[in-house]
């Protein structure tokens, strides 16, 4: 979101009581804030915004991956442009194979990042696309 994350109106009413009026952008409450702490005020309703933004966005990614196993849950997933999680068996040649796989006109599908949380890996997992031993999960899609 861009743009100005609080307006504070200040009138001859507001000033009488020694408060403003705060509007947050981002759901538009109004709150009335004395002026003896209002920098306190602004800071705290600032870090709100900051945590209610991220959790949203983060929410947004979250409700786009998806896990998967097989050659054909990727397949279905990229064309229905979700970020993949896949267990991988983290071999460079393999990765060419998918790239050359998926490419299209926008773009072939590539590894993005190897999440430092991995879940679990179990000895019998498989990667996605070789079959061989996974050795770690990896989330793949296509760069637009």
């Amino acid at each position: 979101m861009k743009g100005v994350p609080v307006r504070i109106e200040i009138g001859p009413k507001y000033m009488a009581n020694n408060q403003v009026r705060v509007v947050r952008r981002d759901n538009s409450s109004k709150i009335d804030v004395p002026t003896s702490n209002l920098v306190e005020q602004i800071k705290d309703i600032l870090d709100d915004i900051q945590q209610c933004l991220f959790d949203a966005a983060k929410q947004k990614r979250d409700a786009c991956i998806e896990v998967v196993h097989t050659w054909e849950e990727f397949t279905t997933a990229l064309n229905e442009k979700k970020l993949i999680l896949a267990p991988w068996c983290d071999e460079e040649e393999v990765e060419k194979k998918v790239k050359e796989q998926t490419k299209g006109e926008m773009g072939a599908c590539k590894t993005l990042c190897t999440p430092l949380d991995q879940p679990d890996i179990l000895e019998e997992t498989l990667c996605f696309a070789s079959g061989k031993p996974a050795k770690k999960w990896t989330y793949w899609g296509k760069s637009y």
